[in-house]
């Protein structure tokens, strides 16, 4: 199992989910604007700084326009990463904040929905299917300071804090 080690309410990721990290993956971001309205979009990118406990995550703004200014109504973003070959999963939750997008945010995001086709293409999906999902344009960033993170693999730790006891 992950185990996260916390410093206040900051919680750093460990070497295993830094594993789970380089691997082909979706991702679907979700926040609540100032009066607790639910939105939600497809992440296209992310980038985990080298404290361990901030990453942020690249999303269309063009395809998901109420994501941003949710995100920065209500102040806080919960975003799941998915193994589409083996549906292992977790989500991390925490305050954020948007900022300006830039040159290598755009390359992040080309990268990661290069291998988030190619992985799919390879379970079966065709390319032409999964490419609507995954688009750059309008590109917006949300720098998210990782307070808690769940194991949402399907099974009996979903749901739990990763590193938390099952038993």
């Amino acid at each position: 199992m992950v185990v996260c080690r916390g410093e206040g309410t900051a919680v750093r990721i460990d070497e295993k989910l830094i594993d789970f990290f380089n691997r082909p993956l979706m991702s679907i971001i979700a926040a609540a604007d100032e009066a607790g309205r639910p939105t939600a979009g497809r992440g296209i990118g992310f980038h985990l700084e080298d404290d361990r406990k901030t990453m942020e995550v690249i999303f269309s703004g063009w395809q998901w326009p109420r994501l941003e200014p949710s995100i920065r109504g209500g102040g806080k973003m919960a975003v799941t990463f998915v193994s589409p070959s083996d549906y292992v999963s977790f989500q991390l939750k925490g305050p954020a904040v948007m900022r300006d997008t830039e040159a290598q945010d755009l390359d992040r995001a080309e990268r990661f929905i290069t291998a988030a086709t190619d992985e799919l293409e390879a379970l079966g999906v065709a390319r032409p299917l999964s490419v609507p999902w995954l688009t750059a344009r309008g590109a917006r960033v949300a720098r998210l300071s990782i307070s808690e993170i769940y194991v949402q693999t399907p099974g009996p730790l979903a749901g739990m804090l990763a590193g938390a006891d099952p038993g």
